[in-house]
């Protein structure tokens, strides 16, 4: 059977790299989303700190929704300003960006239609069950509040927050402030998501390795990792242990997902000794 080409109108997706960085998104088993979880990140040098709040744990479909939304908001056509003005302020209200004076209290917003979120995702758009999906994601994303302390942004702000207009069926979707930055300033600390890549990866695990990998890896540099790391960057274990056969099940779910990566242009992977990972990223086609 013929694989269908992924057609995107909006390939490429620019993540602020703390946003891709911080652990709000990981692979969830049908029936095991948790609720009210906390996860508290630092960076390296200290200089970024971050407490992050899920009334509803995210998973990797959701981080799907988020680039795609965000791939949306790049061309200077689609993303338009938001501020106290906007006939959309109440959008910025839901955002709840705290401190109220904060310089960055002007960000973006997108209007959009579900349809164009499925069909951008590689979904069917039609029956009930992938609109209400699209919907659930959405209140996920908007109920997912950061605490944030870099250099761009003091406070707090919820991920995005949306208004879905019932009788014209537009959807306004607003980004939060570090997202917004990097679109309107096109400012360093972005990092580049080529979602026809990441789309085409089939499970959940690949393709948050490949989220994983991009904030690892520079273009044209080569990593070696135990798969200790990979496995505690895409389970986020740091955050909650797992038993023996999770331990088991994981590890073999990552060695499948580096497989798949491997078989992408921008990836050169190889596996010593069964847990040392060699992992060389290109910006142009591996030869």
């Amino acid at each position: 059977m013929v694989e269908q080409e992924i057609k995107l109108n909006y390939p490429i997706a620019k993540n602020h790299q703390i946003i891709q960085i911080l652990p709000q998104f990981r692979p969830v088993k049908r029936g095991a989303r948790k609720k009210g979880i906390e996860r508290i990140y630092v960076s390296k040098d200290k200089k970024s700190k971050a407490k992050i709040k899920m009334f509803k744990e995210l998973d990797i479909a959701d981080q799907d929704l988020l680039l795609a939304i965000l791939a949306i908001s790049l061309p200077i056509e689609r993303g338009k300003l938001l501020d106290e003005e906007s006939q959309h302020q109440h959008l910025l209200d839901k955002l709840k960006i705290e401190p109220k004076n904060n310089f960055l209290i002007q960000t973006l917003m997108i209007e959009t239609t579900p349809y164009e979120l499925l069909k951008e995702l590689g979904k069917s758009a039609t029956g009930k069950s992938n609109y209400k999906w699209v919907f659930d994601s959405l209140e996920r994303l908007a109920d997912t509040t950061l605490y944030l302390e870099t250099k761009d942004f003091i406070g707090n702000t919820n991920l995005i927050s949306y208004h879905f207009d019932k009788k014209t069926k537009k959807l306004y979707i607003a980004l939060n402030p570090l997202n917004a930055i990097v679109l309107l300033n096109d400012k360093k600390g972005y990092i580049l998501n080529n979602r026809k890549e990441r789309l085409s990866l089939k499970g959940d695990v690949a393709r948050a390795l490949h989220a994983v990998l991009l904030t690892l890896i520079d273009n044209n540099q080569s990593k070696t990792f135990n798969i200790e790391i990979l496995i505690e960057k895409v389970y986020l274990t740091k955050f909650e242990e797992l038993n023996k056969n999770q331990k088991k099940d994981s590890k073999k779910a990552i060695k499948k997902a580096l497989e798949e990566i491997n078989k992408l242009d921008n990836f050169q992977i190889e596996i010593y000794d069964n847990n040392t990972i060699n992992i060389k990223r290109y910006s142009k086609n591996k030869l």
